[in-house]
């Protein structure tokens, strides 16, 4: 039983509870009662194997879920954040040239303060 596909799980899972019923049929035959089948070694590993089985089918069942969550996600993500994306990017470039031309102009009007300050002092020192 090392199959990770549900089909064959579904399968194992049948063909265990076709031999479970088969089992109990023949101890049925030889007049053993329903209470003492059910402590029967072989019925107990039979039911115990189903039990397996069936943790199995819903840990793939859980992945499966999972997975289509995920890519659900996936496309949300993808559609989404592309639409805005367009936007931002128009406006982050016309914001990064708006502020690259207000810094050119600090700095311009900056080394003409230092200038007529420099200036200043020098006459004042005449």
């Amino acid at each position: 039983m090392s199959s990770k596909s549900k089909d064959v799980r579904i399968e194992q899972r049948r063909m265990l509870e076709e031999k479970l019923d088969l089992r109990l049929q023949q101890l049925a035959q030889k007049g053993i009662s329903k209470e003492k089948a059910q402590s029967n070694p072989l019925v107990k590993n039979l039911k115990a194997k189903i039990r397996e089985t069936n943790t199995r089918i819903k840990a793939v069942e859980k992945i499966e879920k999972l997975n289509e969550d995920l890519a659900q996600a996936k496309i949300l993500k993808l559609t989404a954040p592309a639409k805005k994306e367009g936007e931002e990017g128009k406006e982050s470039k016309s914001k990064k040239k708006a502020a690259a031309a207000a810094n050119e102009a600090k700095k311009k009007q900056a080394a003409g303060d230092a200038g007529k300050a420099g200036k200043k002092k020098q006459a004042s020192a005449k």
